[in-house]
């Protein structure tokens, strides 16, 4: 007859045995892309990338550049912000406060994030160069006073190991009526094979 206290042991045995069983060793998790978003210090930048599609982590303003990290959801959306070879790349941003009205945003990828120095530019705005580096190419995107939507590029499999950080030029309106122009935060991290 099996009572409660024998169907314990057995359990215990059988639980036991399979925790000592060999097993076949975890795959390794894929490599995935890593992204940070900084926006220097003490944080001027109004443009700031958009966090909708959950795969931009939120702006760090601190005195240095964060480590870029793993973040977000696994796969990948219309708008992938994070840069994974094969894969396209075409995040959102949000237009600032001191370029207003309808324009144009100068997207410039460059290898580093870098606490720069503050600029004042046209029509007053002041802003802080958050790139440097070899630059990796530049798109020039319309925007319509609120967002500015980066249209999709594919990323080269060749680049998986690079570094890489956009900061945008917001070109638009000001206050007094002329040409007004900021600068975004930065959005940054190391090209990889996975979200």
């Amino acid at each position: 007859m099996i009572t409660p206290t024998r169907l314990l042991a057995i359990s215990t045995l059988a639980v036991l045995a399979l925790a000592w069983m060999p097993r076949e060793p975890l795959a390794p998790l894929s490599p995935r892309t890593t992204i940070a978003h900084y926006n220097g210090s003490p944080g001027i930048n109004t443009p700031l990338w958009s966090l909708a599609n959950g795969d931009v982590p939120p702006a760090v303003v601190a005195a240095a550049c964060p480590l870029p990290v793993a973040f977000g959801p696994l796969v990948g959306n219309a708008d992938n912000a994070k840069a994974v070879a094969g894969q396209s790349w075409g995040p959102i941003l949000n237009i600032g406060t001191c370029a207003t009205g309808t324009g144009n945003a100068v997207i410039r990828l460059r290898t580093a994030c870098v606490n720069g120095p503050s600029v004042t530019l046209p029509g007053g705005c002041v802003s802080k160069v958050l790139i440097a580096g070899t630059l990796l190419g530049s798109l020039i995107v319309p925007h319509n006073g609120v967002t500015c939507n980066v249209p999709n590029q594919l990323i080269p499999t060749s680049a998986v190991g690079s570094p890489w950080a956009a900061q945008a030029t917001v070109n638009g309106g000001s206050a007094t009526g002329v040409v007004a122009r900021e600068l975004s935060s930065v959005i940054y991290g190391v090209v990889d094979v996975c979200f």
